[in-house]
């Protein structure tokens, strides 16, 4: 997990090193449930833990390194950051999943074929990799037309590792294999043709990666699998909804009902729809703007799908498939087309084009801002139909290169970034904190920075932002400030009734060397606004040298 924050944590003072906590396991639990997790790293003991829903509770047992926690029934499954933290300070945000289970812990040894761990379907495993060349083994049942999903969180939660599985039936005759599925975590989707036990086995390689290639391991290799020959949910059609009610299709697997009702209501910004499937709920964007589906066929100039400023849910649907939609530009108009895959865990590669009534290519983007899905700001030169093409850079299709197309007229606007997830100030001390704004489209407004709550004794006024998108805000702690730990929250206010904005930060892998081009920043929780406080107590005086004072 390390290296999932290298370079983030940027404390400004601390009496002693804070908590650093490398693996925690189980990754994740079923709501509705208590169990014990543990910790791995260099601390002092106990630690507190945080969870940024209040639902999921850690508290320190007498055994160190160990907590027990407590998950709400009430709580919506998903991925949720959580902290470790002592008087000294926290520890970097790590990933803690709520999920609908039941949940089934490894059992050694399972590391061959024909000695495997018996599992029943549907399960969430939970597993480390504990030594090298490890290799975790579970065999359960299938019925014929029953499909199998199985499907991997380990890298996209900052666990530093890159995954495959093998599935065999009961004779170990190979039928189904996966390395990179959603960035470098594997998912597997098998139809099952006959009545049988089969054998899911799996094994990791250490990212980055080094000059070996035997299958790697150790303590901090951890993995979270759903398992399931019952409903699995890939994703909406189209994913997201304008507002008021909306019938949106659902892709996946063996899935009850293939149709559901959305309605927004006024201010929604996400719908969460109940789902029957063990990755359910369904999170639907809000968006206020006009959401539809890709029509075929669309593959030429004159079939391209006409649309203006739109969202649109779209799939390349077969190798060599293109999707073309058409509009209407008007010379001088500024338009951005941002294409997402990766980033919502699909396959495609895609490239975005820009051409003109006679298929000239006027412009093309692939990867954009370090990422693996394009995004193109296109000027029209001319009036005029124009088509937007989408395609694969590998020539590839199926199910799983499902995009989101955003098409519209950009307009001004601003974000706010730090360079840490948590902060630490003595008392007695002003420290600062640099806040970055990035002005998008030409924006020219007046932001304010400030800090949305503070604890006792500490203070920051409000700061202006300067011409040059950059604030520094003071924190000013008081010599008779109490210690503390919280979350800390920093807001980008606008002038007018606008409402403010979160400075957040990434929490990405994008600066690691791991010799593929842009590396595979694409986590499950890409960035946070849930910063960290940490007040320390007064610095003790510096001793003088008697050297020194005799002079």
């Amino acid at each position: 997990m390390r290296a999932l924050f290298a370079g983030l944590l940027l404390p400004l003072f601390a009496a002693a090193a804070p908590p650093q906590v490398d693996w925690h396991f189980p990754m994740g639990a079923q709501r509705g449930t208590d169990l014990n997790a543990t910790i791995g790293g260099k601390h002092n003991w106990p630690l507190q833990g945080w969870c940024e829903h209040d639902g999921v509770q850690f508290t320190a047992t007498e055994k160190k390194g160990t907590f027990a926690v407590t998950v709400g029934k009430d709580v919506t499954p998903g991925p949720y950051l959580i902290r470790f933290h002592d008087a000294n300070g926290t520890a970097p945000p790590r990933v803690f999943f709520v999920g609908k289970g039941p949940d089934i812990t490894e059992a050694e040894p399972n590391n061959e074929m024909l000695e495997p761990q018996s599992i029943a379907l549907p399960a969430v495993v939970h597993g480390q990799f504990a030594k090298a060349g490890d290799v975790d083994s579970f065999a359960f049942k299938m019925k014929a037309g029953q499909t199998l999903v199985a499907a991997m969180d380990a890298y996209t939660a900052g666990v530093s590792m890159d995954a495959l599985m093998l599935l065999r039936d009961a004779r170990g005759v190979k039928l189904a294999f996966n390395h990179d599925a959603h960035s470098l975590d594997p998912r597997l989707t098998w139809k099952c043709p006959k009545d049988g036990t089969y054998v899911l086995q799996m094994a990791c390689f250490k990212f980055p990666a080094n000059s070996t290639s035997s299958f790697g391991g150790g303590t901090g290799l951890t993995y979270r699998v759903t398992l399931t020959n019952g409903p699995y949910l890939r994703h909406a059609w189209p994913a997201a909804i304008s507002g008021g009610e909306s019938l949106i299709a659902l892709r996946g697997c063996n899935l009850v009902n293939d149709t559901v009702h959305a309605r927004a209501q006024e201010n929604d910004t996400e719908l969460v729809l109940p789902i029957e499937a063990i990755n359910g709920p369904l999170r639907l964007p809000v968006t206020g703007r006009p959401e539809t589906v890709e029509r075929e066929p669309n593959d030429s100039n004159a079939t391209a799908n006409a649309f203006g400023p739109v969202n649109i849910s779209g799939r390349i649907d077969r190798p060599g498939d293109v999707d073309r939609f058409a509009f209407d530009a008007k010379k001088g108009q500024r338009y951005r087309f941002d294409l997402d895959s990766f980033k919502l865990g699909f396959l495609l590669d895609a490239e975005l084009a820009i051409e003109d009534n006679t298929r000239k290519v006027l412009v093309t983007n692939d990867d954009a801002n370090k990422l693996r899905d394009p995004l193109l700001n296109w000027t029209a030169p001319t009036d005029g139909r124009h088509c937007v093409r989408v395609r694969s850079l590998l020539n590839k299709g199926g199910d799983e290169y499902f995009y989101r197309l955003r098409i519209f007229q950009p307009e001004p606007s601003f974000y706010g970034t730090v360079e840490a997830p948590q902060f630490a100030v003595n008392a007695g001390v002003t420290n600062e904190v640099k806040v970055t704004v990035n002005y998008l489209d030409g924006y020219k407004g007046k932001l304010t920075v400030a800090a949305a709550v503070l604890p006792k004794g500490v203070t920051a006024e409000p700061v202006t932002v300067e011409k040059k998108g950059s604030a520094t805000l003071k924190l000013i702690a008081a010599l008779d400030a109490p210690s503390h730990n919280g979350p800390l929250q920093l807001t980008l206010q606008p002038e007018g009734d606008t409402d403010p904005q979160l400075a957040t930060v990434a929490l990405t892998s994008s600066g690691v060397n791991n010799g593929v081009p842009q590396g595979f920043p694409e986590y499950i929780i890409p960035q946070t606004d849930h910063l960290w406080l940490t007040v320390l107590p007064p610095k003790p005086p510096e001793k003088k040298d008697p050297k020194k004072a005799d002079k």
